[in-house]
């Protein structure tokens, strides 16, 4: 399953715009309030419609306040009909579907998912029978995954239908306890039983591949949680999730969830289960919490472990910029169509990102400014022999030189200039 292009009419801040996807990454840029995570949301709800055809999992319409309003002054106005229409592809068949909200107060469209939801019907009903049909990934990570993230008694989990790949998967703010759980019981019934569990050595391949130096992932039975041992200069740590950075514990968040997914909706793919299975998965500032160390080779990493996965993302990282190809990037600032990777962090953040002047800091470059007015002031007080704007003058310099009085050679420097050129 992947989406090929997104049409969006009166939805969030957009009046009428049409995008268009790779079939493997996509990576969306611009400026706060551009619209990068309006572009995600519209895509929930399209994505949705696949959702609505299997009855056990939670659909996505369109909300009340994603309806555009227009500003006339006196009043702001809701824009209707609100419009979201899909191209895509399921199983090499091309098709095309739409949701739409009519009125504030109405439910959002079916009828024109109609084809789309029609094939979600099928793949449960074979599912019902024991048939090995291969089901799409759907995931949507949202901005939100770790702020509600907290200490929680971990249960096993019992045999489930393999739909239960879809639960909570377009909840933006992410639960990790569903796949602890079931990381959890899958681990015990291997220890029980005596087998090795195919399904959970997939995901733990999965977040080994995506996380540097790290050896293995494991359930710690007698901490309740899952654990992780990573090397570090020959020496190995064990690591308790609980207790990881937000970087840490965002990425093994990520992957987990995805490869629990996997497993879990085609289980009959058995060890190839990351690499066979489609979809796809929405992820909101992938950057999150990562250092550029990882922000520079997450692409590489997602896209090596799950090959068949459309990803579309959002991101102010001129790292994760530079790991792309110029069909990878939608900027929403303006038409890009150069190859990033040949460019440096520099011009990527300047020309492409709208960054001015990188190489400096803000601080540094007040500084300057200050600097710049501090000499014009010198040479203004050198030449004038009017007694009152000199007062003014001083009084000006008194203040610029209070300003980085936190930095003494910068102080110092200005006042040598200033006792040397006014001799006060």
């Amino acid at each position: 399953m992947q989406i090929n292009q997104i049409h969006l009419k009166n939805f969030k801040g957009f009046e009428d715009n049409t995008f268009q996807f790779n079939p493997q990454f996509n990576v969306l840029i611009g400026d706060n309030g551009t619209g990068k995570t309006a572009i995600l949301d519209a895509l929930a709800v399209s994505v949705s419609s696949y959702v609505l055809g299997i009855g056990q999992a939670q659909a996505r319409g369109i909300l009340k306040e994603e309806v555009r309003r227009q500003d006339f002054g006196d009043s702001l106005e809701p824009q209707l009909p609100v419009i979201i229409s899909t191209h895509g592809e399921i199983e090499s068949q091309k098709i095309q579907w739409q949701r739409v909200k009519k009125s504030l107060e109405s439910r959002t469209t079916v009828k024109e998912a109609k084809q789309l939801i029609e094939i979600a019907k099928s793949h449960n009903q074979q599912v019902s029978q024991g048939k090995p049909v291969i089901l799409p990934v759907i995931s949507y990570h949202g901005t939100g995954r770790l702020w509600k993230e907290r200490r929680q008694t971990l249960n096993t989990r019992p045999k489930a239908s393999r739909m239960s790949g879809y639960f909570n998967s377009l909840e933006p703010v992410s639960n990790s306890k569903i796949f602890l759980e079931w990381f959890k019981t899958m681990e015990i019934a291997a220890i029980q039983k005596k087998i090795e569990t195919t399904r959970v050595e997939v995901v733990k391949e999965a977040i080994i591949n995506c996380i540097p130096d790290l050896e293995t992932v494991f359930f710690d039975v007698i901490e309740d949680t899952l654990a992780s041992v990573k090397i570090e200069q020959d020496k190995r740590y064990t690591l308790h999730y609980d207790l990881l950075s937000d970087g840490f514990k965002n990425m093994i968040g990520m992957v987990a969830d995805i490869a629990y997914r996997c497993v879990t909706l085609n289980p009959h793919l058995n060890e190839q289960a990351l690499y066979k299975t489609n979809g796809i998965v929405l992820i909101d500032e992938i950057d999150l919490h990562l250092h550029p160390k990882w922000q520079k080779r997450i692409i590489n990493d997602f896209k090596r472990t799950f090959p068949r996965i459309q990803f579309i993302v959002t991101t102010h990282s001129p790292f994760i910029v530079q790991s792309l190809q110029s069909d990878e990037v939608i900027n929403l600032d303006k038409a890009t169509d150069s190859d990033f990777f040949r460019k440096s962090i520099e011009e990527i953040a300047e020309r492409d990102m709208g960054v001015p002047d990188v190489e400096r800091s803000q601080r540094f470059k007040d500084m300057m400014t200050v600097a710049q007015r501090y000499y014009q002031l010198l040479e203004e007080g050198k030449k004038s022999e009017n007694d009152a704007k000199i007062v003014l003058i001083k009084a000006e310099l008194d203040e610029l030189s209070k300003r980085y009085s936190d930095d003494p050679a910068y102080t110092a420097f200005l006042n040598m200039e200033r006792l040397a050129r006014l001799g006060q």
